[in-house]
């Protein structure tokens, strides 16, 4: 073979490879075009909560019924109930040199039979029954604890006491159990109280209504710390003193007459989360030592304290609902902040000609979709659902709308490219 010749076949060899490479390369960039290997994901409409978890201290417009020290009492009425003018609501059992001890023994006792004549006369009640049994269980359960924590510190003459307490309320599930019985149970444990009040001896002394009101059977001391007639008055330095004031004794006193439904929940509140709140409006806050109760409160005074972190949000409720418990604090959550919108994640977000957006899968090709992040999550972002720029277009790129394929995960994306 003369040379002339093999160059002939090594130029049309490298044709050959020179469009076999070519060839490849089309293919190559084709089924690029048209793969399949990304990820997409169709929007979603959420909504995110900033909640504020804070300590509500309540003004109730309470007046103390004082009795005398060492006097057990009975009550006519239930905790908290509304008493009529001109009814006798408890009766007090003085008796000259008596022993505290025994006095205050004695009171447990007829505290836990007016819960045991409670229960039983709340069980006649259609529908109630099962209620009352789990009033029963969880208030033996309480006092079996408490005896175990009394015997754990030593505390033998408290664990006596409350021995006797909780034998009390097991004899109430007992009698529960037996609900065609339940007249002559309430009868006999009547009966009972009046043979220990027999035995107490004394001086009865009727305390009796001047006006309608409800009137709670315990005090806890601070009824004249938290003033009813300084919550419109009193500056942010006199509240948090009204905080750490220590309680005086409750010592003689029969209870408190409630004098008016409007109460007030005092909230210690930093400088920024105070801003989310107007005065005028009402916020539902929620009260988590209340069995997470809901109630409308109604901002009626910010009191601005000497620092950003020492402020005081107040708020009025004239709400009661029933079994409410007024503990001095009460810990509250409210939403502070609601916001809705597309959720995207945060390895879809990304920057395409200046904008900030995320690349969408549509008929096959991919486009690019602007957004107006609004809140950031963990691992997405939150963007608005509805929006156009100022002049009333779209610009370079529309907004992500409802309905739209995101592209979660893709390599080398661009407007326009393919996918089959």
């Amino acid at each position: 073979m003369d040379r002339a010749k093999a160059r002939s076949i090594a130029a049309r060899c490298a044709v050959v490879l020179v469009a076999i490479g070519m060839l490849v390369y089309v293919v190559h960039y084709a089924l690029g075009q048209f793969s399949t290997t990304l990820t997409t994901l169709p929007t979603q409409e959420i909504t995110d909560y900033t909640l504020l978890g804070a300590e509500a201290y309540l003004f109730r417009d309470e007046q103390i019924v004082s009795g005398e020290s060492n006097a057990p009492v009975i009550y006519e009425y239930r905790d908290g109930a509304r008493v009529p003018k001109d009814a006798a609501y408890a009766i007090s059992y003085a008796k000259p040199g008596a022993d505290a001890g025994e006095a205050a023994a004695l009171q447990a006792q007829l505290d836990a039979i007016a819960e045991q004549i409670a229960l039983l006369e709340d069980s006649k009640r259609a529908g109630s029954l099962i209620t009352s049994l789990t009033q029963s269980q969880i208030a033996a359960t309480q006092s079996y604890c408490r005896v175990l924590e009394a015997l754990a510190s030593g505390g033998y003459l408290n664990a006596g006491s409350e021995s006797k307490t909780l034998l009390s309320h097991l004899s109430t599930y007992s009698m529960l159990m037996d609900a065609d019985k339940t007249d002559a149970m309430i009868s006999q444990l009547k009966g009972q109280r009046q043979a220990l009040l027999d035995g107490w001896g004394g001086v009865a002394k009727a305390y009796v209504s001047t006006h309608g009101t409800n009137f709670v059977h315990k005090c806890d001391g601070y009824e004249g710390v938290f003033d009813y007639g300084r919550v419109m008055d009193m500056t942010a330095d006199e509240f948090y003193a009204m905080t750490e004031a220590a309680p005086v004794s409750t010592a003689g006193t029969v209870g408190k007459m409630i004098n008016s439904h409007t109460w007030y929940a005092a909230i210690p509140m930093d400088e920024d989360s105070a801003v989310r709140f107007e005065v005028g409006r009402a916020y539902t806050f929620t009260f988590i030592d209340n069995d997470d109760i809901e109630l409308p409160l109604t901002l009626v005074r910010k009191l601005p304290g000497q620092g950003k972190q020492d402020g005081v949000l107040v708020f009025s409720c004239d709400r009661t609902p029933q079994d409410f418990d007024f503990l001095r604090t009460q810990r509250v959550r409210s939403v502070v902040e609601e916001i809705t919108g597309y959720r995207v994640p945060v390895e879809a977000l990304r920057e395409y000609d200046g904008e900030r957006g995320v690349f969408i899968l549509a008929d096959s090709s991919v486009e690019f979709r602007r957004v107006t992040v609004v809140r950031e999550g963990t691992g997405y972002y939150i963007v608005q659902t509805a929006e156009q720029d100022a002049a009333g277009g779209w610009g370079k790129a529309k907004y992500l709308q409802y309905g739209d394929l995101i592209i979660t995960a893709g390599r080398d994306l661009y407007v326009g490219k393919m996918y089959g």
